[in-house]
């Protein structure tokens, strides 16, 4: 909240007219995204009855705030991304296991797990202008210093011995900043590194827009003496609770280690949206998002209220998610969802900008 607080105030002290060369902007972008549980249950070890299967999830948070003069803009960033892939029967076994469900005896698992996480902040130069009357673009460049990291994977197989019991065994090869598996206790490390974005608006012909954004064209993040763990985890080390539901505290035969310098990259995050105009106020869209090697997709329509003002609103059917959106001027603001309770969301995106 005192962030908001001090966005506001920083936007309000900025009271210049349209053409004076130096203005503020604001960037606020969330998307959260799950295809096993609820976004809330997500966040709560996947406690619930909401279990479906799926193989990924991710939440990928983007603020920004800082000021443009003519061509050129600088601005603070702080971003929060959580990349999570699994398998079906990962999820599975996960979710049976969190929420001490009974297990098909005899059931053997194939394990698969793969993420990526950050928490990083730091400065974004970003350059503007137009090679045509219908063409403009936007280059940016961000440099950014981390202090959370997360990236690996685990491979293995688990089998059920009871409806309360199971073994596992599964190869572990990742680095981290805080060691959730074995608890290790290490010195945090922290990285510095950079990322290219590009986007570009293009009006085609007087009835079709295009727009195309890129995040993360090309990211590195440089970790220096950073943590790793490499080896064998089995579950020789049970403990069951009064039920007799089995709780395993994984014993690692491998390595861990310290590596002199850890690079760990970003995946490219693309957006596309399309328009056609069938009227002199509306418009037909369609929209594309390819983020973690996984597209989602939407159609929808979009209406002139104003010269300076639309409202659009598009159906995303993948995720089965409804979108808002509405644009006035330079202020844009727009939010999708899957429903409308909190503890039933699996899709939630938020946006909202002011200047850029």
């Amino acid at each position: 909240m005192p962030l908001f607080f001090f966005s506001c105030s920083f936007l309000s002290a900025f009271s210049y007219a349209d053409d004076d060369p130096v203005q503020p902007y604001f960037i606020f972008d969330s998307f959260s995204y799950s295809e096993t549980v609820s976004i809330e249950s997500a966040f709560d070890s996947w406690k619930g009855d909401d279990f479906e299967s799926g193989e990924r999830q991710w939440t990928w948070n983007w603020f920004e705030l800082g000021v443009q003069y003519k061509h050129w803009a600088i601005g603070f960033v702080q971003r929060y991304d959580y990349d999570l892939r699994f398998s079906q029967q990962t999820a599975e076994l996960y979710w049976l296991t969190a929420n001490k469900k009974d297990l098909p005896t005899g059931k053997t698992y194939k394990l698969d797990l793969q993420a990526n996480a950050i928490h990083s902040s730091g400065l974004r130069l970003s350059f503007t202008d137009s090679l045509t009357d219908s063409f403009n673009y936007r280059l940016g460049l961000s440099y950014l210093q981390a202090s959370y990291m997360l990236d690996g994977q685990i491979e293995g197989n688990a089998t059920a011995l009871s409806d309360s019991d199971y073994d596992f065994q599964a190869t572990v090869d990742y680095a981290y900043t805080e060691d959730h598996l074995f608890e290790r206790n290490v010195k945090e490390p922290q990285g510095k590194g950079f990322s290219l974005d590009f986007m570009f608006n293009y009006q085609v012909t007087p009835e079709i827009y295009w727009q195309l954004q890129v995040r993360d064209l090309f990211a590195r993040l440089y970790w220096k003496d950073s943590p790793y763990t490499q080896g064998t985890a089995t579950s020789e080390r049970k403990e069951y609770d009064e039920n007799g539901y089995v709780s395993i505290d994984p014993l690692l035969q491998g390595y861990e280690g310290i590596r002199g310098t850890y690079v760990q990259r970003l995946q490219p995050r693309w957006y596309s949206k399309v328009s056609y105009r069938v009227s002199r106020n509306n418009a037909l869209l369609v929209q594309l998002r390819y983020q973690y090697e996984h597209a989602l997709y939407a159609f929808g329509v979009d209406h002139e209220l104003t010269h300076d003002s639309r409202l659009g609103i598009n159906y995303w059917p993948i995720n089965q998610a409804v979108e808002l959106n509405w644009n006035y001027h330079t202020v844009r603001f727009a939010v999708a969802a899957d429903g409308f309770l909190t503890s039933e969301l699996k899709t939630l995106w938020f946006s909202f900008s002011y200047g850029l």
